[in-house]
């Protein structure tokens, strides 16, 4: 007999299903059957504890204060990293020097692309992507990297300057773009930045007023076309986007147009010369210009 739950003695039974008696045991209604632990358990458990006590003998296993058992073998794997570890730094700094040498338009002929990869989706995952996303595609405020619509030149020459000089950024040599505030510094009245406001929208393929729009494009004539281009085609890498797409930073709605044309834009670019050599700036180039 054995205590069951609330305190029952409950009778060893048999039970026909499985021909094992039952252990007097039960947990909610379900008694447990008195079944033995497996032959093979004990065997495998067994020839793991052989296995174990071998591999303390012949390899090293156990450390102490300053030191490690070496084993019987004294067997290591240390010299066979050592040796590939030097083997790759030589590769690295072969791949890096002729990284270097290459004029920017020659550098994915240099070292290829892969080899620009291997480091610079981590460089640019932990430098870049916070404001260009990890897939490089953008947010509200920070331009998309993998499209055709470039603020400034999108070749390596191009890339590597932004890179190094950043724009609007505290470097000497960084690019200068800003946006004015046409509304809050009295630049225009406001019956002329509404009037804009709907020329734009009429060239991005938008919904407007369409006497508005046509006092707005005289407006925009003497006021934009100089940095965006004319009718807002962009194109002149000098940090003025294209008026006339759909890939926008700050949106493309009435509100958001009114918003920049109202309070303005500058949006800032870090200098990265002074914070990564000049080797992680070639591989973000080649990492960006490639995708």
């Amino acid at each position: 007999m054995a205590a069951g739950r609330g305190g029952h003695a409950l009778p060893v039974e048999h039970d026909s299903v499985t021909g094992r008696n039952t252990t007097g045991h039960e947990w909610d209604g379900i008694r447990e059957l008195d079944t033995p632990v497996p032959r093979p358990v004990f065997w495998f458990f067994a020839l793991s504890l052989l296995f174990s006590a071998a591999c303390w003998v012949l390899l090293p296993a156990f450390p102490y204060v300053t030191d490690y058992t070496r084993g019987l073998f004294g067997h290591s794997s240390r010299e066979a990293v050592l040796l590939q570890v030097a083997e790759a730094d030589v590769l690295r700094r072969q791949a890096n020097s002729e990284l270097l040498a290459a004029a920017p338009e020659d550098l994915a002929e240099a070292v290829g692309p892969q080899y620009a990869n291997l480091g610079a989706a981590a460089l640019f995952n932990e430098n870049c992507a916070m404001c260009h996303g990890r897939d490089l595609a953008g947010q509200e405020g920070f331009p998309n990297l993998t499209d055709a619509d470039w603020l400034w030149p999108n070749d390596l020459a191009g890339i590597l300057a932004t890179l190094r000089y950043g724009i609007n950024a505290d470097h000497e040599e960084t690019r200068f773009a800003e946006m004015p505030a046409y509304g809050r510094d009295g630049l225009l009245p406001w019956d002329d930045i509404v009037s804009v406001t709907e020329y734009v929208l009429a060239i991005s393929g938008q919904f407007h007023d369409s006497e508005a729009a046509q006092a707005g494009a005289a407006i925009f004539s003497e006021q934009c076309v100089s940095c965006h281009g004319e009718a807002g085609a962009g194109g002149l890498a000098n940090g003025a986007p294209a008026l006339s797409d759909d890939s926008w930073i700050y949106g493309r709605n009435r509100d958001s147009v009114l918003d920049v044309l109202w309070s303005g834009r500058m949006g800032v670019m870090p200098a990265w010369d002074d914070r990564l050599d000049e080797v992680d700036l070639r591989k973000l180039a080649l990492y960006v210009r490639g995708r």
